[in-house]
């Protein structure tokens, strides 16, 4: 994917860990390991709301980030039907959820729950140009932005009770030679808001994840290692403001799928030759023939679940 990056949402890569083999590349929590929900150092807990299937998991310490891969933090994931098939109604329903656990996510982050006086700002991730990559661009440009109407008539905006929203699409770095991180840092240096929520396009360990799972995490964004690759991380150390990560995935990496047919055939000990292959060859990334569908279908969703999070009525 030139031009191109997908973001990894606390993974932590360069570290040997308890459960984990070194190769498969995902950015999903929720494919750390089977048995991550029982792991030493994490709190595990699944539940439903309007018929879908929610898993909460959090890495409390550092016995936790070795026995799951992640970084110390809360991951939640939400399953659902592949989203090109869903009907409004299921869109709607799923929005709900989504606002609802941003809210909880943002007041847990900010120490307050949200109200009319929030500043938030929405980074849209990802390169335009490829459809598999767009979900952050495409989310970013449904946002009803609020931000510039507090400069206009604050009064007014306090009244209807929404909060400040602002959105932005940094691009790539291979298209602007600036790293998304830098850009997202002056806009938040402008802003100066309570929480910034990024949305990226991710990389799943198995195809039936695509388009059928939500992450959301509070440990911001580790750009690059889902596919394999290193930008600089978006999180509330970079940026200096809290950072809730929105992903959900498009892709899974070729090499992935080869080392997951090993694994289910069987093969367990991988040798240097095959290694060295998997690590070094030309990787490509499968995507679903409809990708364009169906990332039109996740950016509206994510953009409405976005929307609801911070507009009133609060719950």
């Amino acid at each position: 994917m030139k031009n191109s990056h997908s973001y990894s949402q606390g993974r932590k890569r360069n570290e040997k860990t308890a459960d984990l083999p070194a190769y498969p590349r995902t950015d999903l929590a929720c494919e750390a390991g089977p048995r991550a929900k029982n792991a030493p150092g994490t709190v595990f807990e699944e539940y439903e709301k309007y018929g879908l299937r929610i898993t909460d998991l959090h890495v409390l310490h550092e016995e936790g980030e070795r026995h799951t891969g992640q970084a110390r933090g809360r991951y939640t994931t939400l399953y659902c039907p592949v989203i090109r098939y869903w009907e409004e109604a299921q869109i709607e329903k799923a929005a709900a959820v989504l606002g609802a656990l941003l809210r909880d996510y943002a007041r847990a982050a900010m120490g307050k729950p949200v109200g009319a006086d929030t500043r938030v700002l929405v980074a849209g991730l990802g390169n335009r140009q490829i459809t598999a990559d767009a979900v952050g661009p495409r989310t970013a440009d449904k946002i009803t932005v609020t931000s510039h109407m507090m400069e206009a008539n604050d009064a007014l905006l306090q009244k209807t009770g929404c909060c400040s929203i602002a959105a932005i699409h940094p691009g790539v770095t291979g298209q602007t030679g600036i790293e998304a991180v830098t850009m997202i840092q002056s806009a938040a240096a402008a802003l100066c808001p309570d929480i910034i929520v990024a949305v990226d396009a991710l990389a799943a360990r198995s195809t039936q994840r695509l388009a059928a799972t939500i992450q959301m995490t509070d440990t911001g964004i580790r750009p690059g290692s889902g596919i394999g690759g290193r930008r600089q991380g978006i999180c509330r150390e970079t940026v200096g403001y809290p950072v809730i990560a929105v992903g959900v995935p498009t892709v899974v990496d070729s090499s992935t799928l080869v080392y997951d047919a090993l694994e289910k055939a069987g093969i367990q000990n991988i040798d240097a030759r095959l290694q060295e292959v998997l690590e070094g060859g030309k990787n490509f990334f499968v995507s679903p023939r409809d990708s364009d569908v169906i990332v039109e279908e996740i950016s509206s969703l994510l953009s409405k679940g976005i929307n609801k999070a911070f507009f009133a009525p609060w719950a």
